[in-house]
């Protein structure tokens, strides 16, 4: 993970709309989302992390999603093509953010869809990409050509995990956790060059998938203590928060954390 992140604080964060399984209506505590997201920021900078703000804008709330936003690279930003409409105003927003902060913005053909790094990972030379749901299959191929990546693509098969960072992470440059019933047997091979720890179906409901690991440092969702130890005994120090408010939107911490 880069040392330099992009939050968005949940000033009007709330599940207004249903665009996947987990959005089903229920009422979002706001104070306990706020208090949620804090103790996030406060936990990622104890990480020594340059932490970077975009404000959110009224009427969209699911902008705190900062992940969705983009991917950036090597100064360039390649800005998100949401799939619902729901979203698309977003990304006017955060070009104007990258913009004003000396980032060299790509928009992609508005045909593709593309939600930034809710479905991509750069590791190693390679862009690791989710499609299937809310990212396009030929989106993934122009934005490995236009950041010089290699690609390596998965087809996510399940709509409860419909972005990779809801059901993949990279742990070090040889070691990832993975939700084995989001992928294809065929698909989940062409990661060979990884150890799989498998999380399991509670975890995965719980987004154990979507941790934030910095250096020897994870934060994860929390009811998630079978992996953590798994984690921990690896030596990783694994640091669990309560993030209720935001599953009920689908999203969880890895959701709301861009490397810029």
């Amino acid at each position: 993970m880069k040392d330099k992140i992009l939050l968005c604080k949940p000033s009007f964060y709330d599940v207004t709309y249903s665009i996947n399984p987990w959005m089903k209506g229920v009422a979002v505590n706001k104070v306990l989302a706020l208090k949620q997201w804090n103790q996030m920021r406060t936990m990622l900078g104890t990480f020594d992390l340059d932490i970077n703000f975009i404000e959110q804008i009224d009427g969209l709330p699911d902008m705190v999603f900062t992940a969705n936003a983009g991917v950036a690279y090597n100064n360039k930003v390649i800005i998100s093509n949401f799939k619902y409409k729901q979203r698309r105003k977003e990304s006017l927003h955060y070009k104007n953010w990258f913009l004003e902060n000396g980032y060299n913005t790509i928009d992609l053909p508005k045909k593709l869809s593309f939600e930034g790094c809710g479905d991509v990972i750069i590791h190693n030379n390679n862009l690791i990409g989710g499609y299937g749901f809310r990212t396009d299959l030929k989106a993934l191929k122009y934005v490995s050509e236009k950041l010089e990546l290699n690609l390596i693509y998965l087809k996510l098969l399940n709509p409860n995990f419909y972005h990779l960072d809801t059901c993949f992470a990279i742990i070090n440059n040889n070691l990832a956790i993975y939700n084995p019933k989001a992928f294809s047997e065929y698909t989940i091979k062409k990661l060979k060059d990884f150890e799989l720890i498998e999380v399991t179906e509670e975890e995965a409901n719980n987004f154990a998938c979507n941790s934030i690991v910095f250096n020897k440092n994870i934060l994860m969702p929390d009811d998630n203590c079978r992996i953590a130890k798994i984690l921990s005994d690896r030596g990783y120090q694994v640091y669990q928060i309560n993030t209720s408010e935001f599953i009920k939107s689908g999203g969880s911490l890895q959701c709301m954390c861009l490397c810029i």
